[in-house]
């Protein structure tokens, strides 16, 4: 095996550009094994005047009898000692080395070795798991490792941003520094559940970005004495649907979890502890303005309650709504009778009496007409005709004429 072999004098995966100083070259005594087939290694390259790079080999030419378990291994090797670098590159750190707690050779867990630092009075474990995470009681049996052979350290576990460890849902919207913010959002599996209730702390490296988690527990707001939830103006959803946030680590009972993303190099910003205090912060940000939104929606709800109950005032200054006016309707008036015609009314017909009695002041019998409703109709007067001019000394003969007409009648 090139890269790296396991140590069983000092239980944890070494590799050949990490504390070689001081091992024994060769087989020595059966202390390195292959963490790919579980061979005996042979550490070669480690005297003063060696032309090659120190490495741990099979014994003989057939190499490792797993060849894709020693590449997979290898690469996730590769991922811890990156994750190395970028911790001793931050801040009061002070020792940055790997390590194994509670693995066993005869039974190895699949997990890559753990990256453990000193950052000044704390020490930190970190792991870089790179496939999928392994069963609950291998976490557990990490973790207890931990606290045996660590206590009082911090186990942190960065996790990938991928399918296996990152079962992603659609943005969570939060209302942040005055304004609304998207924040990644999860569901924790099995296993992040397990890391969480041992103790440990989940978050995800992606870059020089860290995504710490905290939860998201829904709920609906109960309906209390004086309160109106329904038909809100302007609200598309259920007022009453609403969420709590759990900090600074998701609730057991939490739904989902929301991330804060914070820089890498912030985590030992805070007086040489590792600590991620900016992500800490953003998370009472979001716990005030949770306040404020559950003591808004329970005084809308109170006031929507007052609205419905009471009647809205009539308007202040203005008479009351008069009585609905009655159909009252005005008899037709009499027909227009022309001038000269002989007519009586006909019987039941407006202003008539009726027949077989008199009126006051007239014979028994005589029935006296009624006064016409409208004047009576008087025909417009013609137009006068204009006169013809007569012809000078002539039409004497026409008025003679006329004047034999008259006589004969």
């Amino acid at each position: 095996m090139g890269r790296s072999a396991w140590d069983s004098e000092t239980k944890k995966a070494v590799w050949v550009d990490d504390d070689i100083e001081g091992l024994p070259p060769g087989m020595a005594g059966g202390r390195y094994r292959c963490r790919a087939c579980g061979e005996w290694l042979i550490l070669k390259g480690t005297l003063p005047d060696a032309k090659v790079q120190p490495y741990f080999a099979h014994r003989g030419s057939e190499g490792c009898s797993r060849p894709e378990q020693e590449a997979l291994l290898d690469a996730a090797d590769e991922v811890v000692i990156q994750l190395r670098e970028q911790i001793r590159a931050l801040a009061g750190i002070a020792h940055c080395t790997t390590t194994s707690p509670g693995e066993d050779p005869a039974d190895p867990t699949g997990m890559p070795p753990a990256v453990i630092a000193q950052c000044g009075t704390t020490t930190v474990i970190f792991e870089a798991p790179t496939r999928t995470l392994p069963g609950p009681e291998t976490i557990r049996r990490r973790i207890l490792a931990v606290r045996d052979e660590h206590a009082g350290a911090q186990h942190v576990w960065f996790l990938k941003r991928d399918l296996a460890q990152f079962n992603a849902l659609d943005p969570h919207p939060v209302w942040l520094r005055g304004k609304d913010v998207l924040h990644e959002q999860v569901v924790p599996n099995e296993q992040q559940e397990a890391i969480l209730a041992a103790g440990g702390h989940v978050c995800w490296l992606d870059g020089k970005v860290v995504l710490v988690p905290y939860g998201i527990r829904r709920f609906q707001h109960p309906v209390q004495s004086g309160q109106y939830w329904t038909n809100w103006p302007r609200w598309r959803s259920d007022p009453r649907e609403d969420w709590r946030i759990s900090k600074p680590r998701p609730a057991q009972d939490a739904h989902t979890w929301g991330l804060v993303p914070i820089a890498f190099a912030s985590l030992t910003r805070t007086r040489g502890i590792f600590r991620p205090a900016d992500a800490h912060q953003v998370m009472d940000e979001i716990y005030t303005a949770q306040e404020s939104r559950f003591n808004w929606r329970n005084q809308r709800a109170r006031e929507a309650y007052a609205a419905v109950q009471t009647p809205p005032p009539a308007d202040a200054g203005t008479d009351p709504d008069p009585a609905p006016a009655q159909d009252v309707r005005t008899p037709d008036p009499a027909p227009v009778t022309p001038p000269f015609a002989s007519r009586e009314p006909e019987e039941g017909e407006p202003g008539r009496a009726p027949s077989g009695t008199h009126e006051a002041g007239g014979p028994t019998g005589a029935v006296i007409p009624p006064r016409p409703a409208n004047p009576p109709f008087v025909p417009p007067a013609p137009a006068p005709v204009a006169p013809t001019a007569e012809l000078p000394g002539g039409g004497r003969w026409q008025r003679l004429l006329r004047f034999a007409r008259r006589g004969k009648s």
